[in-house]
């Protein structure tokens, strides 16, 4: 494991407990899907839908490699430990890590409501809870990360929010 600091270590836990809904002290991939299935919901977005399926495909993906960094007694649930070695470890950080991409860019076309190749501000906010954001802070995040101010995130733009949210 990669040594962090604790205010990181403490927002690895925070996420980690975000997933833990039910509080036993594990996540699996139930829990982990949890949050994509309720932002597709949020969305109006049939489960079996073509953008759907493929960010659950993603997140499944990633669940079985963050699974093979951190689930040291292989029961296919990771604890906040587990999880803690699992984010910190080189290997997430990697560019060629499974699912890494395709999560990021399914996202973006599911945030893509209109298929225009961009997320607007209101495509944005309605995801604002999924990203556990009140309204007004998502509003604010969502001035800065537009960086040329045309106010709609480009699949850039939005690659290099979630680079930021993953690496604070």
């Amino acid at each position: 494991m990669t040594t962090i600091s604790e205010s990181a270590r403490a927002a690895i836990v925070k996420e980690f407990q975000r997933m833990d809904a039910d509080g036993e002290g594990a996540v699996d991939l139930t829990d982990f899907l949890r949050a994509p299935r309720r932002l597709l919901t949020a969305l109006d977005i049939p489960e079996d839908a073509p953008k759907a399926q493929a960010l659950i495909r993603a997140n499944e993906t990633q669940w079985a490699f963050f699974l093979s960094l951190g689930d040291a007694n292989g029961d296919g649930k990771l604890t906040s430990d587990e999880y803690v070695t699992a984010r910190t470890s080189p290997e997430f950080r990697s560019p060629d890590r499974p699912g890494k991409g395709e999560v990021c860019q399914t996202l973006f076309a599911v945030l893509d409501s209109d298929d225009d190749g961009t997320i607007s501000q209101e495509e944005f906010l309605r995801a604002a809870d999924f990203l556990c954001m009140p309204p007004t802070e998502a509003s604010s995040y969502f001035a800065k990360l537009d960086s040329d101010g045309d106010e709609r995130l480009s699949a850039a733009e939005f690659l290099k929010a979630v680079k930021r949210f993953y690496t604070s």
